[in-house]
This record gives C-alpha cells, sequence and structure tokens, in this order.
C-alpha cells in the first residue's frame, strides 16, 4: 500500500536529493557576466577593487579647494573630462562632469546652476567641505565579499560584479531536464476533437524550468505514447539528470511510469503526495543517479507538484538555500480537507474594512482553479497553501511565488 508523503516533507525530501545529486555531478563552470543572468553563484565574489574605486563628483560643475573666490584653472585639450589628471591649489577650481576623478587638492563641488564666472574667477556660495563628492570605496573596499557562493544573479548583481572589475564568474552548472510528455490523446497543434486535449506543456514548461534554473538536455521534448516500452525508451535514451514526466503517475493499467522506473531499479523518495491537486505525483532516484519527477497529466495538478517537488530539487542541485514560505493572510474561509494541503492559485488584495489607514494585504482565491484548469493560475500573484483543517478570514497561510 502506497503512503502519503506529507506536502512540507515531500518539498524537503526533494531538497535533501538535489543537494545529493550536486555532490556527484560536475559542480561549477566559467562563464562571462553576459551569459550569467540567472545563474547561481558557485563560489563567492570578492571586490577586486574598492567601489567605487576613486573619489568622483556627484554633479556638473566645478571642482574647488579651499574657500573662494576661485582662479579657473584651464585643462589641455587632451585631457579626458573625467580623468584626475591635475592638483588643485588653494582658491583654485576647473570645470567637472558627474563621474569625474576629482583633481587632488579637491575639498568640494560647486554645481553649475549656483556658481558664476567673470574674468577667470569662479565665485558661489561657500560650500560645505565635502559638498557633492561622492567618496571612494562607499559601497566596498578590495577583498569584500560582494555576493555568496548560492546567490541567484540578477541584472543588478552581475552590474555590482562588472563594477568590481570582473569579466567572467563561476556558476553553478544547470542540470540538464528533460521532458517526456505522455498521452496518445495529445495533440500539438490545432482545436483538439471530442477526446483529444491540446498539449499546453511544451508552451507551459520549458520557460519555468529556465526561471528555475535548468538547462536543457537533449533531446529536451520527447513524446510518448501510454505504454511501457516507449516509456522505458524515453528515460534510458536522455542525457537528462532530471527527467520530467508528464502523465502516467497513477495505479491504473493504463499509467506506465511508475512501472518504468521500478523495472529500471528506482529507488523510490515519494511515492504520492498528500496535497491537492497534485497527489498522484512521485519522486524517484535511479542507480546511476538520475532522478525522475512525476507529474500528474492535468496542467495545474502538473504545476502544482512541479512547484512541491521540482523546485526543491532543483535548489538543492544548484547550491541554493532551501526556502520556507513566507506567510501571508487570507481573506477567506475554506473548509477542512482532512489528510491533505491544497494549492490555491490567488490574487493579493489589499484589506481596508477596519477603516483606518492601515491596509493589510491578504490573498484571495481565483476562479477556474479545477486540476485541469490553467486560467485561474494565469490571472494569479502567487499560490496559497491551505492546511488540512482549513482557515477563517483572516488566518494565515504560507505563500509561494510564481517564477514569472
Amino acid at each position: 500500500m502506497i503512503h502519503d508523503v506529507a506536502w512540507e516533507t515531500a518539498r524537503l525530501l526533494a531538497y535533501e536529493l538535489g543537494t545529493l545529486v550536486r555532490e556527484r555531478i560536475p559542480h561549477e563552470e566559467l562563464v562571462p557576466l553576459s551569459r550569467a543572468s540567472g545563474r547561481t553563484l558557485a563560489r563567492d565574489v570578492t571586490a577586486l577593487q574598492g567601489i567605487p574605486h576613486y573619489a568622483s563628483s556627484a554633479m556638473d560643475g566645478w571642482a574647488v579647494a579651499g574657500s573662494g573666490p576661485w582662479r579657473i584653472q584651464p585643462r589641455a585639450a587632451q585631457d579626458e573630462p573625467h580623468a584626475a589628471s591635475d592638483t588643485l591649489g588653494d582658491h583654485q577650481a576647473r570645470v567637472i562632469l558627474t563621474g569625474g576623478a576629482l583633481p587632488h587638492g579637491c575639498t568640494a563641488v560647486v554645481r553649475s546652476e549656483a556658481a558664476s564666472e567673470y574674468d577667470g574667477v569662479l565665485s558661489a556660495p561657500e560650500p560645505r567641505w565635502g559638498a557633492d563628492i561622492r567618496p571612494a570605496e562607499r559601497e566596498a573596499k578590495a577583498g569584500d565579499v560582494l555576493l555568496a557562493a548560492g546567490t541567484v544573479l540578477t541584472p543588478p548583481r552581475l552590474a555590482v560584479i562588472a563594477a568590481s572589475g570582473w569579466d567572467d564568474v563561476h556558476v553553478v552548472i544547470s542540470p540538464p531536464v528533460g521532458l517526456v510528455l505522455s498521452g496518445r490523446e495529445v495533440v500539438t497543434s490545432g482545436v483538439p476533437l471530442p477526446g483529444q486535449v491540446r498539449d499546453s506543456f511544451s508552451e507551459f514548461l520549458p520557460p519555468v524550468l529556465t526561471a528555475w534554473g535548468a538547462a536543457e538536455a537533449t533531446p529536451f521534448v520527447q513524446r510518448i505514447g501510454d505504454d511501457l516500452a516507449s516509456t522505458l525508451r524515453a528515460i534510458e535514451t536522455t542525457d537528462a539528470q532530471i527527467i520530467l514526466s508528464t502523465g502516467g503517475t497513477g495505479h491504473s493499467d493504463h499509467d506506465f511510469l511508475r512501472k518504468a522506473a521500478e523495472d529500471l531499479g528506482a529507488r523510490i523518495l515519494v511515492p504520492s503526495v498528500a496535497m491537492r491537486p497534485g497527489h498522484p505525483a512521485f519522486l524517484a532516484q535511479l542507480p546511476d543517479d538520475r532522478v525522475i519527477v512525476g507529474l500528474p497529466g492535468n496542467p495545474l495538478a502538473a504545476f502544482m507538484a512541479a512547484l512541491t517537488i521540482l523546485q526543491p530539487l532543483l535548489d538543492g542541485v544548484l547550491a541554493r538555500s532551501f526556502t520556507e514560505p513566507r506567510q501571508i493572510r487570507v481573506g477567506e474561509r475554506f473548509t477542512a480537507l482532512p489528510g491533505r494541503v491544497r494549492l490555491v492559485p490567488a490574487g493579493l488584495s489589499t484589506d481596508d474594512t477596519a477603516g483606518n489607514s492601515h491596509h493589510e494585504l491578504r490573498v484571495i482565491s481565483r476562479e477556474h482553479t479545477g486540476p485541469a484548469m490553467l486560467r485561474g493560475l494565469g490571472d494569479a500573484d502567487g499560490v496559497m497553501v491551505i492546511p488540512p483543517e482549513g482557515t477563517e478570514p483572516g488566518d494565515s497561510v504560507r505563500w509561494l511565488e510564481l517564477p514569472w
């Protein structure tokens, strides 16, 4: 008899398996910053030099030394406008641009609109010492850790790395994931006939996998019928570290994924999950350390199972931290569903029923959230996790972020 695994336990088991797989496969590669967005750092990134590495002007205007008025110093025609190629003596000034390096001896920057010049002399209200100067090493000193290993690289983080002088970065190798899409009734184009269903997974899952840090295996997508032989062949002929299969996870005579995993000697870690939708999902490890994630055939159920199993698994492989869902208040009542959590697409709503200036953010379920439906997920801001005992308005529930 198959026993359901608690939703929380399934997430943790998937993450732990990911960390185990990471130890047994090549771990990191060096890539240029232009190809590092969305990747995970394999090593700490330290500052090669201070950020900023020189003191600069925060405004267009005049670099001045000492008190005014100031004798304007000309610059040679070949001098770069941002370079610190000269020295100012007391009561001297020269033109400077925003971001320009301060000349030696500069004590403040006078803004253009605050100054006037006549006959080579600059006049302005006396600036405070250090006015409109950006000091060197204000963000970081050379050798400081800018970003720790396990950090996901976003465009601003890549900019920080570049500002420090790095051209390349060590990132965790993205695990190749292959899709096995089963079902003779699935059609890939046009309007499906009665008894047929249009394939939505091939449009839906690839960008989700990319957002979660996966790479594409070869072949990336395999379409198979509902039989054991084609299921076994799909698993055996892919170079995927993680095999993600949709459909065939049940226990009927027409479901073959579990049987294929057993025939290949897989160790079943999660036989099913105490959740709705997505209950038939399972997680297995093959003798060669490849992983099978079985998702139900219904679209919403499949995504909820992927949120539960696949995302934590990938986080483990990518050396990311295990994240607990944040808490948020629910705005409606849910009846009890003993023994199972419910994952419900939801939208964020501001609750101002108290009639005061304090507006509290709450979540409200969307319509069209049946296991085979996608419209509710398309309109959702996230997914709320309803506990088995249900909820009353104002109760706290766990909140899962969406990868888009």
